[in-house]
């Protein structure tokens, strides 16, 4: 019997450095205040009066359920809309006194390609950043959600857990959430799309959450082959078929059952998104709209 692989929820088992970002709409740079005096920089990502930012280790979160955010005109309460535990990353909303904020705009893309330039904005400086690569796990410790572990020219202020790592034409492309252990010049950051699954999710249902889609890929295989479909699930009602190769799902190439977990992971609830398969010789295209995980396991 082949190993198989569930893809039903979000965790599966398997010189100077500083510039000045030159941007049409430079980033508000805004400061997060949690309990017990620590901070974490934050950044407007939704109707210029949502935020994100992550969590610094040493704040306590069970009670959390607001906090204050320090801008260039005063300070705000933020009223915590959602906290994502695995990450430690959370969106904010204000409702006034931080001025005219502009948000900035999230990747399309899936995830950056190694080698890509982007820079860690802290106020209006920015230390050089380049993409070194993706890990999904360090050490034997296989991470909730993929990395991006990046290489930067500077560490100190740029390099907080929370600070925005914007792209070459401004584009917010991750977070930082922390340094690398024993490598001074490199830090992890969450992907742009897990904020955008966050934003998306928050808009459609006020929360978030892992998702559910029903299938089972081959476990021995890194080619993302469905050996079978949950009955009344999103990919039973797309159509999907035991033997079908998945090629492409929302937009994003498909090239291993890694990239099909972390595209999974990131899919908006409720959204209906187009998937491209293998199937015998011929290619299809099928349409899915994934569920809340939650929602199944409570059935």
């Amino acid at each position: 019997m082949r190993p198989a692989i569930p893809l039903p929820f979000a965790l599966l088992a398997l010189g100077s450095a500083a510039t000045t970002l030159l941007l049409a709409e430079p980033a508000t740079p805004v400061t997060v205040l949690w309990p017990g005096g620590a901070e974490s920089p934050g950044v407007c990502v939704e109707k210029g009066s949502w935020f994100v930012s992550v969590v610094p280790a040493s704040v306590e979160t069970r009670d959390l359920r607001s906090t204050t955010l320090r801008g260039p005109e005063g300070t705000t309460e933020g009223r915590l809309l959602h906290f994502d535990s695995a990450q430690r990353l959370c969106l904010l909303e204000t409702s006034s006194g931080l001025g005219p904020v502009q948000p900035v705009p999230l990747s399309a893309a899936a995830s950056p390609k190694a080698g890509a330039k982007a820079e860690c904005v802290s106020g209006k400086s920015a230390c050089r950043t380049a993409v070194a690569g993706k890990d999904w796990s360090y050490r034997g410790e296989r991470f909730p959600h993929p990395l991006l572990r990046l290489r930067v020219s500077e560490t100190g202020p740029h390099c907080l857990a929370g600070t925005p790592l914007l792209g070459e034409g401004g584009e917010l492309i991750g977070l930082l959430v922390c340094r690398r252990p024993e490598a001074d010049d490199e830090v992890y950051a969450v992907p742009a799309a897990r904020v955008r699954k966050l934003v998306e999710d928050v808009k459609r249902h006020q929360r978030s959450g892992p998702v559910w889609v029903g299938l089972v890929v081959h476990g021995e295989s890194s080619t993302p082959e469905v050996i079978e479909v949950a009955a009344d699930s999103p990919a039973k009602d797309a159509g999907f078929r035991p033997g079908d190769v998945v090629l492409a799902l929302d937009g994003a190439e498909i090239e291993s059952v890694d990239d099909l977990i972390e595209t999974i992971q990131n899919l908006p609830v409720g959204a209906e998104t187009t998937v491209r398969v293998l199937r015998g010789l011929s290619e299809e295209t099928l349409t899915m709209t994934p569920r809340f995980a939650e929602m199944v396991a409570a059935r």
